[in-house]
């Protein structure tokens, strides 16, 4: 299951693993049963469940695994959006251990009655959990400000920006992409095909270009279908909506890191129509610039400020696709103004992952009973990207 839910978290243990013995709880969309890995140097253990709900588990049984692993813990660290941990830190707070919370998003979206109850209980349950926590992380104060929440937890919130990569990018996978582009026009979506994504809205907009699109392709790179858990029959409505728009596209799947890079080289532009606040940062923006290629993004909180900091591409409101259609046309009529080496220069300083590395570094160190308040102001001062 690949997002940024998954990934940001996934690269800040490996990174403090280096220092730190780390177990990370989790359950596995596959397989109903416990089982433990080391991957790198982390060891994972995926819980038993009784049975799925939406995209979460209900687990009874997790209280037994949550208990034995609590007390061996200096430091509990939540993943948060998520329901599951409720039971842990409640437990951390009866045995007194610290705990950290890396805010995400909150949850939107909102399919049916059932999807209803069961995201308001879910941002409720996040809600409970930031509360009890003693430190959260945020990505950017713009986002987060844009929720009630935040002027009640503002106290015990840091930010910094996400771990993002500068890819690598697979020769030979490039120089297959380049073949099939050919000298037609790529316009690219990364990501889960998902419905907080909106790329119905995106496929609105290239019916909107005035320049002929036969020529004109889009390129979704990421999971889809069943690859991505509760949204099969959202992607199937794309595909029909594809297929009757006569819109040339192409679905890779998912890509490992070096050919996701070979993909952010190979398209014009990379377009992230997101239509909600599930969505609070996109790092494929950040990725697809520090390979030099331009960005269109929605006008949301969050998801706007990588455009903001670089200047390398342009916000649009969400599910508007006539402004949608607009910035393509002007970022493909003049890219040299949205990508150069100054531009993509000022991308790699801003998301520098050595700076996001040592700010966890920082915290992972500082957070215990004696901390003192000059070391509060420091973790505070460390995050000028607000």
């Amino acid at each position: 299951y690949l997002s940024g839910l998954t990934i940001y978290p996934w690269r800040i243990l490996i990174h403090l693993s280096k220092n730190h013995q780390i177990t990370v709880l989790t359950f596995n969309h596959k397989k109903n049963k416990k089982e433990e890995l080391k991957i790198k140097n982390l060891k994972i253990l995926y819980l038993p469940y009784l049975f799925r709900l939406s995209k979460g588990f209900i687990s009874p049984q997790s209280l037994v695994y949550f208990s034995k692993e609590i007390k061996k813990a200096d430091l509990v660290f939540f993943n948060q959006p998520n329901v599951e941990g409720l039971p842990l830190m409640i437990l951390a707070k009866i045995f007194r251990k610290k705990t950290l919370s890396l805010l995400h998003c909150f949850l939107s979206g909102k399919k049916n009655w059932l999807d209803y109850i069961i995201i308001n209980l879910a941002n409720k349950i996040l809600k409970i959990q930031l509360f009890l926590s003693d430190k959260i992380i945020a990505y950017t104060k713009n986002y987060l400000e844009s929720f009630a929440i935040y002027k009640k937890i503002k106290n015990k919130v840091v930010f910094t920006l996400p771990p993002i990569k500068k890819l690598s990018v697979d020769k030979k996978f490039f120089q297959k992409l380049k073949k099939q582009k050919g000298k037609n026009v790529w316009i690219g979506f990364s990501g889960r095909i998902a419905q907080e994504k909106g790329i119905e809205y995106l496929i609105k907009s290239i019916k909107l270009l005035t320049f002929n699109i036969s020529r004109l392709f889009l390129i979704f790179a990421g999971p889809y279908g069943e690859n991505v858990s509760g949204e099969e029959s959202y992607y199937l409505k794309i595909k029909k909506m594809l297929d009757d728009e006569k819109i040339n596209y192409r679905f890779l799947g998912n890509l490992n890191e070096k050919q996701l890079g070979a993909f952010y080289k190979a398209i014009d532009v990379l377009i992230l129509p997101s239509v909600n606040s599930t969505e609070a940062f996109g790092m494929v923006q950040a990725e697809a610039m520090l390979l030099g290629t331009p960005v269109i993004a929605s006008n949301l909180p969050g998801v706007k400020i990588p455009i903001s900091l670089t200047k390398m591409g342009e916000v649009i409101e969400p599910k508007n696709e006539k402004q949608l259609s607009l910035a393509i046309s002007k970022i493909l009529k003049n890219r040299k103004k949205y990508t150069n080496k100054n531009l993509v220069k000022k991308a790699q300083k801003i998301f520098d992952i050595k700076k996001v590395y040592k700010f966890y570094d920082n915290l992972a160190s500082h957070i215990h009973p004696n901390s003192t308040e000059a070391v509060k102001k420091r973790l505070a001062q460390q995050s000028k990207y607000d």
